[in-house]
This record gives structure tokens, sequence and C-alpha cells, in this order.
């Protein structure tokens, strides 16, 4: 049986089946059909759950014991199986498949893959769980879907959201759905039961260091160098580590030089920003840096991100805050004189 991510509450509440695959990149959707399962399972006498995080050279034949091994204090267990790449290998595709194949009323699989797409559907290994289960798929939210979302989750925990609230919210979170409902989670505590607006958006994220650095991004985008350097410092005052900064900056740049090399080469704007999900609220930021920013730009950029990384990690000399700083000067105003005398 094949279900969306909505239907799996009513679904588990008629009955429990014996397979459960859940799939998709979005962490928060994931996560959340994973721990309904795992209550219901609870609930029907599931006590005891194994959980087995896959990486790297796993031995599934841990599985396979585990399976066969039922604990003297619970009859029925769980075995919870972490796939983030999706990808279980030869080895853990014929586990998976034996497991799933195996009729056995006390035991319960559950799977979750944190990549997935259609030529992984159609492996025999999913088609199998499938069969013998539920599969329930999570695509990723695409943008015009994303304010429709927010309303849903934010009606859902009783607050009552203004269009404005819920635009800003989507442009601040860009997609990231966990970063959503934290944020959602902070104005219940703010303003549980009442209207929200988007000043109340402002003041619940305003003291979020994701908020800063993600402030920081967008100034240095748009080329605002006095706001830059503002925020940077505000960041370093505070004691923020630098490298959910750099690492915030780096992310962005590498977007913008993508955009910049695709239009450079022919593509169409508006294509290469559908098809790097790049929001409308931001494309005008993303289109000010790559106006105003040259391959070389974006080269030497790269080049001082990795030499603030290795600064920070006491492997380079120098304070990885005063090279932040010039970064700052060579993306806002790529032509100053005082950035050449400073580098």
């Amino acid at each position: 049986m094949q279900v969306k991510a909505e239907q799996l509450p009513a679904l588990l509440s008629r009955s429990l089946a014996p397979v459960y695959l859940v799939a998709g990149a979005e962490p928060l959707l994931v996560q959340e059909c994973r721990d309904q399962i795992i209550q219901a399972a609870q609930q029907q006498g599931f006590v005891e759950r194994s959980v087995f995080e896959v990486s790297g050279k796993f031995d599934w034949n841990l599985l396979t014991e585990d399976a066969a091994t039922l604990s003297l204090f619970s009859s029925r267990k769980i075995l919870d199986v972490r796939l983030p790449t999706g990808k279980p290998g030869v080895d853990g595709a014929k586990n998976l498949v034996e497991t799933a194949e195996a009729v056995n009323p006390d035991i319960l699989l559950l799977v979750s893959c944190g990549q997935w797409d259609m030529s992984q559907r159609n492996t025999k290994w999913a088609k199998v769980l499938a069969k013998a289960g539920v599969l329930v798929e999570i695509w990723p939210i695409k943008p015009p879907q994303l304010p429709q979302w927010i309303r849903t989750r934010m009606t859902a925990a009783g607050l009552k959201p203004e269009p404005e609230a819920i635009a800003m919210l989507a442009d601040l979170v860009e997609g990231n759905l966990l970063a959503a409902q934290q944020e959602i989670d902070k104005l219940v505590l703010l303003d549980g039961g009442q209207r929200v607006t988007a000043a109340d958006v402002t003041r619940a994220v305003s003291n979020s260091t994701r908020f800063d650095a993600f402030r920081l991004v967008e100034c240095v985008l748009q080329g605002r160098l006095g706001e830059c350097l503002r925020v940077a410092s505000g960041l370093q005052r505070i004691g923020m580590e630098i490298q959910p900064v750099s690492g915030a900056l780096y992310k962005e740049l590498v977007l913008a030089d993508t955009v910049r090399a695709a239009v450079q080469a022919g593509d169409n704007e508006s294509s290469v920003f559908s098809k790097f999900r790049v929001w409308p609220a931001r494309q005008a930021s993303i289109q000010q840096a790559v106006r105003r920013l040259s391959e070389n730009d974006f080269g030497e950029s790269f080049r001082s991100l990795a030499l603030i990384d290795q600064q920070s990690k006491g492997r380079a000399a120098g304070d990885p805050w005063q090279t932040l700083d010039r970064l700052l000067w060579r993306l806002c105003e790529p032509g100053a004189a005082v950035f050449k005398s400073a580098g």
C-alpha cells in the first residue's frame, strides 16, 4: 500500500502493518512519520526497539540476528532501520527483502530513507517492502506550496496567522521545514492562540543565530557592506562560532556562482532559478550578487572561506573574523581599493 504522510495517522488508527518504508528528503516529515508508526506499534505491544543507523560498511547480519532474537521481557519488537542515502547495497537489499518476507507477527520492520527518487522506488527491495506493508513517500514541498504548508501548521498549533506573517516566514526558512516548525513552536510560546503578524515573526526570530546568519548572507548578496560588518561584529561579540556563519555564506555563494555560470552558458535565468529552487523573494538578491561579482571574485571568495575554516580550527595563522571582514569587503565592493590594500 502507498499513502501520503498526511494519510498515515488515519491508517495507523485502523490497523498496523508488519512493514513500513518511509522515504523522502524532508527530515522533519520523515521523523514525524517514523514517530507516529513507533507510537502506534508501542500501543500494540511492540515495546522493544532496535535502531540500526546504516553507514559505511554496515554489517547487515546484525539485522538478521536481531530479527531472530526476541527479548525475554518483550515478545514484540520494532526493527528501526535508517538509511540516510536510501541505498542499502546488495547485502542490505537482500537482508531487507528476507526480513520483510519472513512472516512473524512479533516483528515490525520500519525502514526510513533520507534520500529518495523514482529509481529507488523501482528497486526490487523497495517493491517488496511496499507490497509487504506500507510505503510512505515524502516529496519536497515546492515553493508555491510552502505558504499553505506553514498556514496549516500554524493553524493546527492554535495560531491565527496573517498572510504577511506566513509570507515572511516562508521567505526566511527557504524551504527548510524543520526551521519553519521551530519558528512556529516559538510563536506558540510567544503568542499562543493570538493573531500572528509579520512583526510577531520578526520578533520571534530576531534572537535566532540562524536568522542573524541569514541576515548577514542577504546583506552580502545585496552588497550592503556597512550592514554586513555590523552583523558580523555583533555575532563575534556574542561569542557565536564562525563555522555556521561561513557555512551559510558558502552555501549561498555556491548557489549564486552556479546561477552565474548557467546564465553565462546561455540558460534562461528564470529556468535556472526554478531548477535550483531559488525562491522568488530571494531572486533579486542573487541577481545583484551575480551582476556584481565575477568568476574570479567567486573563486577568491571560496579560497578565503577555506582559509577561515583552517584558521577557526587552529590549522592556519590569523584571525578568522578578520579574514571574514576582508571577505565581506571583496563581496560587497569587489573593486574597492581599501580591500586591495588590506589583502
